[in-house]
């Protein structure tokens, strides 16, 4: 036998080898997320996937594939399901079980689709996990893609009822019966909202540029700090600093100016800096709405 033929069957093999081990990364079935508690900027918390930069968590199994869930910070997180919800095992606290620290456990999506998580403890509160017969995400990875937008921490959520940082308002991403709730700004999230990420002085100040969808309807910002930015102890759950209504809106650009209140002015002047999360939820006259949130860091 011929040397080049000698050569031939090793690369033959190992080409074979190759294509078996294919099918199986393209049908990954598992992943992880965990809390970070510097995701984007220290102290601002999401779910993000191990040895990634910390960014909300975007990943992508096979149907019956399973997500590994951890929190191993002191920060305590809780999981709320917002549409489809998978199967978790008793160790993952899901809404209504309180949140918690020092935990780890796992969820099974079995049916195709989006899944989307929500943790209304954190700064950065989404993350997803798609559903797809592609599925390609594997256990551990350094890509990661996110549901918040920029570095700034914007999110578009939908809405329910509540006061919290996340929580709902009535409507939802296509909120009413007619009216995407996209087109209640005049143009995409990036055109029409303008917020500075870094302000100076004890207000936050932006504008929406509203579509004549939204005209007749109400703007409402809300500002939110963790409280132990404000009390000097370690809690971790959020209290409203600042908020402010207009109504009715019309078309076009609405300015805002949300004052803070005395106990973040005295968190100001003590640290020289306050971050804080930003709820800004549009609601036209007929009931469909749409919250976008941001982060923003104030210094004195």
């Amino acid at each position: 036998m011929s040397l080049r033929k000698h050569l031939l069957f090793p690369l033959i093999a190992l080409l074979g080898a190759a294509v078996a081990v294919l099918p199986a990364l393209a049908a990954s079935t598992e992943a992880k997320i965990e809390v970070n508690e510097n995701c984007v900027a220290a102290n601002w918390q999401c779910w993000t996937i191990p040895g990634a930069n910390p960014k909300p968590a975007l990943v992508t199994i096979a149907p019956g594939g399973v997500v590994t869930f951890a929190d191993r910070t002191g920060f305590a997180a809780s999981i709320t399901w917002k549409g489809l919800a998978p199967t978790c095992s008793p160790g993952v606290p899901v809404s209504p079980a309180p949140a918690t620290s020092g935990w780890e456990g796992t969820c099974t999506f079995e049916a195709a689709g989006s899944y989307q998580l929500e943790d209304p403890s954190m700064y950065y509160p989404k993350a997803t996990v798609e559903v797809s017969p592609a599925g390609t995400t594997p256990i551990s990875t350094t890509t990661t893609s996110s549901t918040l937008t920029g570095t700034s921490g914007s999110s578009t959520t939908p809405s329910g009822s509540g006061s919290g940082p996340n929580a709902p308002t009535p409507g939802s991403g296509t909120a009413g019966a007619s009216t995407p709730a996209g087109s209640l700004l005049a143009g995409s999230e990036a055109a029409a909202l303008a917020l500075a990420a870094a302000q100076h002085g004890r207000a936050v100040h932006g504008s929406v540029d509203v579509s004549p969808a939204a005209a007749g309807g109400r703007l409402q910002v809300q500002l939110f700090a963790l409280a132990a930015a404000l009390a000097g102890a370690g809690q971790a759950s959020r209290v409203q600093v600042g908020s402010l209504v207009r109504s009715p809106l019309q078309a076009g650009t609405a300015s805002f100016s949300v004052a803070l209140d005395a106990r973040a002015r005295r968190a100001l002047r003590r640290h020289g800096r306050l971050a804080l999360s930003v709820k800004i939820t549009l609601i036209a006259a007929h009931s469909s709405s749409l919250t976008i949130t941001r982060a923003v860091v104030v210094h004195a």
